[in-house]
């Protein structure tokens, strides 16, 4: 991984990439967990799609908002954040980047649903357990190629809401709750198989142990206390 600093709208956003981009090549942009519960760009999940999008060839580029690790300025709810993320999209336009993605993990979803309007020629959009049921999410535009992996046992999920949006790929691992324990190897899967389709709307059961794929009945399982600005998760993946 490559050390980089890179100019954001508060100061400078600490950043890593994993190899040296080419130019007219392909970057993944990941934004991280939620910065007052631990997230950080070396949250395990994000380096576990990371890992994925790496084997498929795909450079990524991992940074922190602003107030995490040495990226300056201070949390701002997710509009700041979004300012951070789009401070990034255009440094990777100055790197005469052909074919931009944008993934997010949990807060990072959410900012990256903030910010798509702004980036409209987003490749690809990898959305992981986007907080539906915690956050006011952004549907993405229907326009983009968006794939969603969420657990059916995520209290922070709204799956129905999800089933909702047009045009997106949502892909349920079963058993899965928001921090992948004891899933992650599904989740690594699942995001590598995703990346090798294309084409329209689906929406893509992993059934795992539980064997059910009805979005109504496992609904029941994932209700929980969403977590707010104010209150914090049981924990979160770092």
């Amino acid at each position: 991984m490559e050390p980089l600093s890179i100019s954001g709208p508060t100061g400078a956003l600490q950043a890593m990439l994993r190899t040296p981009l080419i130019a007219g090549g392909e970057l993944a942009i990941l934004c991280h967990p939620h910065p007052l519960y631990g997230g950080s760009m070396h949250d395990a999940v994000l380096d576990l799609v990371g890992q994925t999008l790496g084997e498929l060839n795909i450079n990524c580029l991992k940074f922190n908002f602003r107030g995490v690790g040495a990226s300056e300025g201070d949390f701002d709810g997710g509009r700041g954040e979004t300012e951070d993320l789009l401070a990034v999209v255009d440094w990777a336009g100055e790197q005469k980047v052909q074919s931009l993605w944008l993934g997010g993990y949990s807060f990072g979803a959410h900012v990256v649903c903030r910010a798509l309007p702004q980036a409209p020629d987003s490749s690809r959009v990898l959305l992981v357990a986007p907080p539906t049921a915690a956050m006011d999410v952004p549907e993405p535009p229907a326009s983009l190629t968006v794939d969603v992996f969420a657990g059916d046992r995520d209290d922070f999920v709204d799956l129905d809401q999800l089933a909702d949006w047009h045009d997106a790929r949502l892909h349920i691992i079963a058993g899965a709750d928001h921090f992948f324990g004891g899933s992650a190897h599904r989740l690594r899967e699942t995001v590598a198989q995703a990346l090798s389709r294309r084409g329209t709307r689906s929406v893509v059961f992993d059934l795992g142990a539980s064997g059910s794929s009805d979005i109504a009945s496992n609904k029941d399982r994932m209700i929980g206390e969403p977590f707010s600005e104010a209150k914090k998760p049981r924990t979160e993946a770092t």
